[in-house]
C-alpha cells in the first residue's frame, strides 16, 4: 500500500516485518487475489514490490551454487 491508511491508531503507520517461505508468500497472495481489485491490487502490489528482489536474489544464490553430484 503505498497511499497512507487513514490512521485509526498511533501504531498504524509503524513498520512490521515477516518472514515466510515462497510458498506461503504465493499462498497468501492467492487468498489476496480473491478479493476484490480495489482491496488486492495495492496489497499484491506491495508484495511483489518487496519480494521480488528478495527472490531474484534466491535464484541468482541457487543457479551459483556448486550442485551436488
Amino acid at each position: 500500500m503505498t497511499e497512507q491508511v487513514q490512521q485509526q491508531d498511533p501504531l498504524d503507520n509503524e513498520v512490521l516485518k515477516f518472514e515466510f517461505t515462497v510458498a506461503q508468500t504465493n499462498a497468501i497472495l492467492s487468498i489476496i487475489g480473491s478479493a476484490p481489485y480495489v482491496a488486492a491490487a495495492p496489497l499484491i502490489a506491495l508484495v511483489q514490490s518487496q519480494g521480488t528482489p528478495q527472490f531474484e536474489a534466491l535464484v541468482k544464490k541457487t543457479e551459483e551454487a556448486p550442485k551436488a553430484e
